[in-house]
């Protein structure tokens, strides 16, 4: 048994190649999590989170600094943050082993499932927050009802603020070429100047979720094919494909401007 603060748990697993942090399912009545690490501070997070409230978005219960015991043995001290436990399922490797067996039954859930996820990213650019990390880790699935919950808010900024981070499979080209300035920046140009004057708006999320959608129905990704997912795939749909590029433009002027567009596009092909 594992124990942070009062939390306890059974046991722990990180994904590094998805995830920063270690999560767990705490032992309790109702599903709550916990997301901890030795490095990392989930303050930010913790006071994003506070500041939401959306069906498909986690609420937040406590965050700190504190002690992690391995059946009652210290282990090392941990940041930590209480959240609730939304489900069990991520979505792409859901739909790949669907998709293995019947991709064309598939085809509408997998629409639907993308519909729903456009709700909490509308809710959160409503908000003044970019998520700035959408990929399939962050993506939890209900299978039952094609809920999506967007989850993981470690990398989520306020719109025109400082980007912490990315993660390169999935980010814009904007954030690429954002993260570059940022890394090597003028002489004499402070790093809040770059970012305000080459900030991010909702697009670059926009681009981001296609980019999971685009692994979702080929089981590539799109930074590595460019390929149009017919080209990949040949079951996909015709007008499927034309949504999904519309969100993968490289310009954000010719990109899929807002969730609530992109939801409706979805909404028109079923």
């Amino acid at each position: 048994m594992y124990k942070i603060k009062d939390y306890k748990f059974g046991s722990f697993k990180v994904n590094a190649d998805l995830h920063k942090s270690n999560y767990a399912v705490l032992e309790d009545d109702q599903p709550l999590g916990i997301k901890y690490n030795p490095h990392l501070d989930f303050e930010d997070e913790f006071f994003i989170l506070q500041g939401l409230d959306h069906k498909q978005v986690p609420k937040v219960y406590d965050y700190g600094n504190d002690t992690l015991y391995k059946d009652e043995k210290y282990v090392l001290k941990q940041h930590f943050i209480v959240l609730d436990h939304t489900s069990n399922t991520e979505l792409v490797s859901y739909f790949k082993e669907k998709t293995s067996q019947d991709f064309s039954g598939q085809i509408e859930n997998i629409i639907k499932c993308f519909i729903s996820a456009c709700d909490p990213l509308d809710y959160l650019h409503s908000k003044n927050y970019l998520h700035c990390d959408l990929k399939p880790g962050h993506l939890m699935l209900n299978p039952d009802t094609c809920t999506v919950y967007l989850i993981d808010y470690e990398l989520a900024i306020r719109k025109a603020g400082l980007l912490k981070g990315i993660s390169q499979d999935y980010a814009s080209p904007e954030q690429m070429s954002l993260l570059k300035d940022l890394r090597n920046p003028p002489e004499g140009v402070p790093l809040e100047a770059i970012a305000f004057f080459l900030s991010l708006n909702d697009q670059s999320d926009i681009y981001s979720l296609g980019a999971v959608m685009y692994e979702t129905v080929t089981n590539k990704k799109w930074k590595e094919t460019k390929l149009p997912p017919r080209k990949v795939n040949k079951s996909v749909p015709q007008k499927l494909e034309d949504v999904m590029m519309a969100t993968l433009e490289e310009d954000p002027a010719n990109r899929v401007s807002t969730a609530k567009q992109l939801k409706q596009l979805l909404e028109n092909l079923i």
